[in-house]
């Protein structure tokens, strides 16, 4: 059994951030994809599960509390698309 649901719930209540289970989901769902690909194009360094939530995931979100009332985001040059995919969930 993975880790991650309690990695990432853990990570938002320090960080005080509340997301619906769907996003919580499609952020596991990312992290999947982002070992999966990774192998293949070496889009991060980090190859552990917990360490993608932490470093990379938990990370990008530290954005959200200073986009209050912004429409639009540009994220250039993000191979593995942090912070730009976490904040866009």
């Amino acid at each position: 059994m993975s880790l991650a649901l309690p990695y990432l719930q853990m990570g938002l209540q320090q960080m005080q951030v509340e997301l619906s289970s769907e996003q919580q989901q499609k952020l596991l769902d990312y992290v999947a994809l982002l070992l999966k690909w990774n192998s293949t194009y070496n889009l991060t360094a980090l190859r552990q599960e917990d360490q993608m939530l932490t470093h990379h995931v938990l990370d990008s979100l530290t954005l959200l509390p200073y986009l209050d009332g912004i429409n639009t985001l540009i994220d250039v040059g993000s191979g593995g698309g942090m912070p730009g995919i976490p904040t866009a969930i």
